[in-house]
């Protein structure tokens, strides 16, 4: 079991790839960062002629899901992730419900505790498989829709290859 999730995908363009990447670099504020910034264009990152590394340029969540790809004649790899940023914050988030489990194990009668493991548990459940997941599927889809629309994927094919843990 993965901590956060990550889709693996590849594809087919309907232009070739350097027609795709320069629609692209159009519609991409070009940054060494991936941060997000008010911006018009549709993507924020980087762009160049074997790949991209690009976040969606909504604000508040865009920045959640990186986008990281590359392409080769009229076929591609994609690889969908949570930005470092988040999943620091929320590897905290996943920790609360331990941090209150230590807690309450050290001030707390024996007896009581172990009528906390179960809420413990699914307070980390909950916050993985509800919260975690729900907001990268949603996340990710708008972006993948997105890039569908501006690169013209037709066939797109998830990929059980894992890259990275």
């Amino acid at each position: 079991m993965k901590i956060f999730p990550t889709n693996n995908y590849v594809f087919e363009l309907t232009k070739e790839s350097t027609d795709a990447l320069s629609e692209l670099e159009k519609n991409t504020l070009i940054t060494d960062s991936l941060v997000s910034e008010w911006t018009k264009k549709t993507f924020i990152g980087q762009v160049d002629n074997k790949g991209f590394k690009i976040i969606s340029s909504k604000p508040g969540r865009g920045a959640f899901c990186i986008l990281e790809g590359t392409l080769k004649s009229k076929k591609g790899t994609l690889e969908i992730r949570i930005h470092k940023a988040f999943r620091i914050m929320l590897s905290l988030i996943y920790l609360f419900p331990i941090i209150g489990f230590t807690i309450a194990l050290f001030t707390k009668e024996k007896e009581i505790i172990i009528s906390l493991i179960f809420p413990t548990l699914m307070a980390l459940v909950v916050f993985r498989f509800v919260f975690t997941e729900l907001a990268f599927r949603i996340i990710s889809r708008n972006g993948l829709k997105r890039l569908t629309e501006i690169i013209g994927i037709t066939k797109l094919k998830k990929n059980e290859v894992q890259h990275r843990v």
